[in-house]
């Protein structure tokens, strides 16, 4: 209903799955592993990226979007379970970190960085690469929801 407002418990339970709704798309790796993302394009949602979550689905991950290529540095502050990193540009893996482990209680997180500069990061969970037998070079093809700004 237009003009009516919702009880503030309403809005509170609603707020998460706001806070989380970033755009939505699908990543096929080498013409054979589908992977449904959330996409985080603004520097709020990549700050934010999965930390705080305490999983991924075995298929489903985040992928991060840069306008030009570039040679972002990623860390696993928040992070509670491992990634998978997939380092992406002009159509290909360009790079892999298997394993990224979240930060041990007291400990500084760790940082990783790709070898060249990239368009796009996908996160997935620990294992993926090497279950798929992602390897760099395989070909890469993205396909993003237009969402409203």
């Amino acid at each position: 209903m237009i003009g009516r407002r919702l009880p503030l418990g309403v809005v509170l339970l609603l707020l998460p799955a706001v806070l989380h709704a970033a755009g939505k798309g699908r990543v096929l790796i080498g013409n054979r592993v589908a992977v449904g993302v959330e996409v985080a394009r603004t520097e709020a949602e990549k700050v934010r990226g999965l930390s705080g979550r305490e999983g991924l689905a075995a298929d489903r991950g985040m992928l991060f979007v840069y306008e030009t290529p570039v040679r972002p540095v990623i860390w696993m502050r928040g992070m509670r379970f491992p990634l998978d990193i997939l380092w992406i540009r002009d159509g290909r893996v360009v790079d892999v970190v298997r394993g990224a482990q979240p930060p041990a209680p007291g400990t500084a997180p760790q940082e990783f960085a790709p070898r060249e500069a990239v368009q796009y990061i996908l996160e997935v969970p620990a294992g993926f690469v090497e279950r798929h037998g992602i390897v760099r070079g395989d070909p890469v093809e993205i396909g993003l929801e237009e969402t409203a700004r």
